[in-house]
């Protein structure tokens, strides 16, 4: 029995021993392999194909291994690589980028009195380019070349190249080579190998991917050629990556890079931070040129406002500060972030220089009611909620001064309007019976936020019957599609009013028509009487004229006698 025991206890450990032994070797024929526990690898390796660190698991790799082009690394959610030896892409795609001023500092040690250094470029440079580089007192002319070649000393002696260009278009160098006579011995730099200032290392591929879910640690580590994207946690101390930037940080991860070297992106930048991601970046040294040390780069840069329409001017906007005026659209949505200048809200440059956009937004929505802005700075999200202040004019009540009126007699009344908003307001207040627009004396006034007022109103009714005065109001176009936001929209009511018409109303028009016939024939009596006084004077002024016409004929005829003696 005891010896029963005793066996299978030992079968029991031999089997727990074999399993803790499991080792998994990297992929070689374009497999996948996955690593199910905590292993290390501290031999030298090549890889070719898929490796999976799974969940809950924890791969460290103490040695070098170099990855074929096309393979993967995945880093499971809750699992880790620690990196403490070097992966190595097996193609290093790179290219020196140059521009005017660039200088190479080379020197190939003691191999022969004189020989050549050829430079090799990534394409033909076109004739109309001005490309010079200068190497002691020779200048040689590289346009219309994919290469040119130039004298030299290789006896040890430094050798400073300058480069004197003028093309608009991005030309890199891919390799340098010292060629001479004394030996078959040729030796050539890549373009990651070249010693420069004011050029800019350019990694136009990534040899393979390295996609991390879960956490990498590099400690003194060593990356050539890869495409890293960071979705959780990556922590980079002391190591050095070469051809493997961008590193993509992305929204909700973080990454902490300390005392260490990235040489070599595919982009304008070392880390690319999108959206919310957290970025720690002490004491590095970066690819430099026109490469940044990272950036944050939001997706989209959407703004929510409480209406349509408003204009919003923006200053200082992303990387290249610019200066835009937009409207919101009909749902009061604008987006900033146009194109991806615009969207890089921080950076450090090249030189280790921090820097985040001084921007300003300024809003504007203009009405009837008057101008109601905010100015903010630009928000640094990918959304943003922004509200300018509005009114929120309410009328309150309506006290009519009697609770019966006499048609086409006023009455008076007292409207209460109040604001409860945020934005003072001039209004006008239109008053209804029903549906209808009714006659009233015109209600205008300003308001400003928490004021109330009690405004004097006379009101007219051409119809008899119970009615209610309706006061709301006047709403500008522009707030139409708001207007429950900016206005209690049913306005305000008076207590019941009952319109009669008087006893005399029915008799006026006759009343009126008599007046009318008795002035009418008073004036007809007075025009005759005025036009026979006139007939009787001219009769008593013709009979007048006719007896002094008389008169005087029968003098005549008297002082014609007594002058002839008759």
């Amino acid at each position: 029995m005891r010896t029963a025991l005793s066996f299978t206890l030992l079968l029991i450990l031999t089997s727990l021993s074999t399993l803790a032994g499991v080792h998994a070797d990297a992929p070689s024929d374009g497999s996948t392999v996955i690593i199910t526990a905590d292993e290390t690898w501290n031999e030298t390796m090549t890889m070719d194909g898929n490796l999976i660190v799974s969940s809950g698991s924890t791969l460290t790799i103490a040695s070098d291994v170099t990855i074929a082009t096309n393979s993967t690394i995945l880093i499971e959610p809750g699992a880790t690589l620690e990196l403490t030896g070097s992966l190595l892409g097996d193609e290093l795609n790179s290219g020196l980028a140059v521009f005017n001023s660039t200088q190479l500092h080379l020197n190939f040690g003691d191999l022969a009195e004189t020989g050549q250094l050829r430079i090799n470029f990534d394409q033909t440079i076109p004739t109309s380019a001005i490309f010079n580089m200068t190497i002691g007192d020779q200048t040689v002319d590289a346009a219309g070349k994919d290469h040119i070649s130039i004298d030299v000393t290789l006896n040890g002696s430094d050798l400073l190249a300058d480069f004197h260009i003028y093309y608009a278009f991005e030309i890199q160098i891919i390799s340098v080579q010292a060629l001479h006579s004394g030996s078959a011995q040729s030796p050539i730099l890549s373009a990651n190998q070249l010693n420069h200032t004011a050029g800019s290392l350019i990694w136009n591929s990534a040899s393979f991917a390295l996609e991390v879910q879960g956490t990498l640690n590099l400690d003194s580590a060593t990356i050539y050629g890869a495409d890293i994207t960071c979705h959780s946690e990556c922590q980079i101390q002391s190591s050095t990556l070469i051809g493997s930037a961008p590193i993509n940080v992305e929204d909700g991860a973080s990454i902490i890079v300390t005392s260490s070297i990235i040489q070599g992106s595919r982009t304008d930048e070392d880390i690319i931070v999108h959206d919310l991601a957290e970025i720690i970046y002490t004491d590095n040294q970066g690819t430099g040129g026109v490469t940044d040390g990272w950036i944050r780069l939001l997706s989209q840069r959407q703004i929510q406002t409480n209406s349509g329409g408003i204009t919003v001017h923006q200053t200082g906007i992303g990387y290249g500060s610019t200066t835009r005026d937009d409207f919101t659209d009909s749902n009061g949505l604008i987006d900033i972030g146009g194109s991806e200048w615009k969207r890089i809200v921080e950076w450090v440059d090249q030189n280790g220089v921090y820097h985040s956009e001084d921007s300003e937004l300024v809003f504007t929505l203009s009405t009837a009611w008057g101008d109601f802005s905010t100015t903010i700075p630009a928000p640094q999200t990918p959304t943003a909620v922004v509200n300018i202040p509005l009114p929120y004019i309410e009328v309150v009540s309506i006290d009519a001064e009697d609770t019966t009126a006499e048609v086409d007699k006023k009455i008076g009344a007292m409207v209460t309007v109040r604001n409860t908003g945020d934005a003072a307001a001039t209004v006008n207040i239109w008053c209804y019976v029903g549906e209808n627009l009714t006659e009233t004396t015109s209600l205008t006034t300003t308001l400003t936020p928490g004021e109330e007022k009690v405004l004097p109103v006379s009101w007219w009714a051409n119809t008899d019957g119970p009615q209610v005065l309706n006061c709301r109001a006047l709403i500008p176009d522009v707030l139409k599609s708001i207007a429950g936001n900016v206005t209690n929209i049913e306005g305000g009511n008076s207590q019941e009013v009952g319109w009669y018409i008087g006893e005399e109303t029915e008799d006026k028009p006759y009343v009126v028509y008599a007046i009318l016939v008795v002035i009418i024939v008073l004036a007809s009596t007075l025009f005759a009487r005025n036009a026979n006084k006139k007939i009787e004077a001219s009769d008593v002024e013709e009979h007048f004229e006719e007896e002094q016409q008389d008169r005087r004929y029968r003098r005549t005829r008297r002082l014609n006698c007594l002058e002839s003696g008759g």
